[in-house]
């Protein structure tokens, strides 16, 4: 059984518990997850959104098809009245440009709740603000629709936290043997709550509280954050709860009751470290159960671990200018718990991939075993958001990539062309291989160095490359040049090109005619599939490279 559905069922099955004991008055499934909205959030922390997701639709799919009578919600926080730790060394605005970030002035805001920093750029109203945008139409340009957005300072301010911030000052005995168990460093009289300070608007760690009163009295002397202290302005004074904030390893548990959190994934990070605290703090100080938890291995890019500062980060708009969203997805579908590398510069293995799981979901192709087709078939329908009436059909990622390459912007021209003659291909599949034309053109431009990059050779050199050819392989050039002349299609060039070798006599010609074409074409031995390509040519210019000169 897929992973998701694994999990869907895991979560109804809790829920159909909980509101048979009477712990909830309704049947209601809730997946969450969430961010801070530090910078640019990489495709990495897109984990989080997407090992929901596919649990969540797999739900709905069980309440369309009326298998369960509960309901399903898919929640999204963004930690917004955490602090800024760092500046990262580049930030995206909102039409997904990079920028420096060196000399914007942003260090006097360290320490300062996000929402509370302004937005570098000036169009949005916090730096939380903008890379939440920048964060959530990412996930939208997914098709990823049904997602309640939620941001923990509006929580604060509307008292949402209330009732978890009392339970912990009430049970400050318990919260204290807890925090030690977990974090040595941590003194007895430990408050997990800082304050925002009113003069400065920094976070300061506090040294009492007023229950009766729901204010918090604290000193502005700076905080260490990230190992390293920001600085405080020395205001002394009282600030009400709504005015602070839980420290991360009670405000997570918060955020389970707060919105009674069903099923939650997160990377093994959080597993390893505020995971074990959470369970313990949700049960003996909150009184409330976890969520299903789900670990996630991290996986790499380009064989390296994401990093600001090595510079190779990837948001979710830039993957998807050289990808289809669905096949994006379908990325996030396999086994989790593994670790993978997304090669950026092979792309083309993954769209490829995809290619031949859509022609098994729609019995175009068969698996190589009955499990593989089962598989291949539901990580293709959890992956997609739109399905097809009829089979489609999709134009190899590294066909389309070298006919953007030398046609440009007029490829699609040439693909219509093509199918004006052999009609291969119905308007919604022309649809498909424009995006994908679009998008393999934009990977052809960032991936393949200039030096490698298919683009075909002038005349001369040509000429120069032909007269250097055996009198065999220039009769065997000759004959297909006057096939050519006939206005085949790419199918029968194909089988032109066999009957051609197979009447030399010579199997071993084959492999130096097919070299000696790319050679005439492009100046190297290997291309693209030769038919397919040779069908985009006017039938004059392959008259004037490959005939007798």
């Amino acid at each position: 059984m897929f992973w998701a559905d694994q999990l869907a069922n895991q979560a109804v099955a809790r829920v159909e518990k909980d509101f048979a004991e009477g712990k909830t008055s309704e049947k209601i499934a809730v997946l969450r997850c969430g961010q801070t909205p530090s910078g640019g959030k990489h495709i990495g922390n897109l984990n989080d959104v997407i090992r929901a997701y596919f649990v969540y639709k797999s739900i709905k799919e069980k309440i369309e098809n009326r298998e369960w009578d509960g309901n399903v919600r898919f929640i999204h926080t963004s930690d917004d009245r955490d602090p800024l730790k760092d500046i990262p060394a580049r930030i995206m605005d909102l039409d997904g440009k990079w920028h420096e970030s060196n000399d914007m002035g942003l260090e006097k805001f360290l320490g300062m709740p996000l929402c509370r920093v302004p937005d570098p750029f000036g169009c949005c109203l916090s730096w939380s603000e903008h890379f939440t945008k920048v964060w959530v139409e990412g996930i939208k340009a997914l098709g990823i629709e049904d997602i309640e957005i939620y941001y923990n300072n509006d929580l604060y301010k509307h008292g949402k936290f209330e009732s978890y911030i009392k339970t912990v000052f009430e049970n400050l005995e318990n919260v204290s043997a807890i925090v030690t168990k977990f974090q040595a460093t941590k003194h007895e009289n430990y408050i997990p709550f800082d304050a925002i300070c009113p003069n400065c608007g920094r976070l300061a760690n506090i040294d009492g509280f007023d229950l009766h009163n729901n204010t918090v009295k604290f000193k502005c002397c700076g905080k260490e954050i990230k190992k390293k202290k920001t600085e405080g302005c020395g205001f002394e004074g009282e600030v009400g709860i709504t005015e602070g904030k839980l420290q991360w390893r009670f405000e997570w548990p918060a955020q389970w009751g707060i919105f009674n959190t069903t099923y939650e994934p997160f990377g093994k990070d959080h597993y390893e470290g505020s995971w074990k605290s959470g369970q313990v703090i949700a049960r003996e100080i909150y009184n409330i159960e976890p969520p299903i938890p789900f670990v996630y291995e991290f996986f790499l890019v380009n064989g390296e671990k994401m990093s600001a500062s090595k510079g190779n980060v990837y948001v979710t708009q830039e993957i998807l200018e050289i990808l289809e969203p669905e096949i994006f997805l379908y990325f996030y579908t396999k086994k989790p718990d593994k670790q993978r590398d997304l090669n950026l510069a092979e792309i083309f293995r993954l769209t490829d991939e995809f290619d031949t799981v859509e022609k098994i979901y729609y019995g175009v192709k068969e698996g190589r075993t009955e499990h593989e087709t089962e598989d291949a078939k539901r990580m293709y329908d959890i992956s997609i958001n739109k399905k097809f009436s009829v089979p489609p059909k999709r134009m190899p990622y590294v066909f389309t990539s070298t006919l953007s390459q030398i046609y440009g912007e007029k490829a699609i021209e040439k693909v219509n062309e093509i199918n004006k003659k052999e009609n291969l291909y119905s308007e919604s599949d022309l649809e498909l291989i424009k995006i994908r034309l679009e998008k393999a053109g934009r990977w052809a431009n960032l991936y393949i160095p200039k030096s490698e990059r298919t683009v075909l050779i002038d005349d001369e050199e040509a000429r120069k490359i032909y007269i250097g050819l055996d009198d065999k392989i220039k009769e065997l050039l000759n004959k297909f040049a006057e096939m050519c002349l006939e206005n085949l299609s790419g199918k029968e060039i194909t089988l032109k090109i066999g009957e051609l070798i197979k009447a030399s006599g010579d199997k071993e010609l084959a492999i130096k005619f097919y070299k000696a074409c790319y050679m005439l074409l492009f100046g190297k031995e290997k291309g693209p599939k030769l038919a397919g390509f040779i069908d985009t040519l006017d039938r004059d210019f392959i008259i004037k490279r490959f005939k007798s000169r």
